[in-house]
């Protein structure tokens, strides 16, 4: 179980971007605040804070957030900045790297799963920058 002091506390009054029943996106959506998946996504999600796939959603993507938690079907890899939450309808099929990992009893999940401190989970190839390094800063000379 995950220490709740460090849990960082999901808000529905945070949402800033849903994606409703019956509703399916296709590409990538990148957003500052929470992603609350009820339908259907295919591509990328990005956000600065959490995304939320409640158990209805179904998503056919790779997740990439601050903290993210699954109640509904993911079909992608998952990389979490700071926590990674699977309720009990939880399904997974998919590579998932977080610092810390909460899985409940009876989940399904099909993939590798690597815990590497928060420092060190860095985006997957092919994300876009985040909010710390804007998108057209320079990169860095090579050494």
């Amino acid at each position: 179980m995950l220490d709740s002091s460090k849990r960082k506390a999901y808000s529905e009054t945070k949402v800033v971007t849903i994606i409703g029943g019956g509703t399916v996106v296709t590409g990538d959506i990148k957003c500052k605040g929470t992603i609350r998946v009820e339908g259907e996504v295919h591509g990328r999600l990005y956000s600065d804070d959490t995304i939320v796939v409640l158990e209805s959603g179904r998503v056919k993507a790779d997740l990439i957030a601050g903290q993210i938690i699954i109640g509904g079907s993911v079909q992608g890899n998952i990389f979490a900045q700071e926590r990674l939450e699977v309720t009990a309808k939880g399904r997974i099929l998919g590579d998932i790297t977080a610092p810390r990992i909460s899985i409940a009893e009876g989940v399904l999940f099909e993939g590798k799963c690597t815990m590497k401190p928060a420092g060190e989970i860095g985006p997957p190839p092919g994300a876009p920058a985040t909010s710390q390094k804007p998108a057209d800063a320079p990169a860095a000379p090579p050494k």
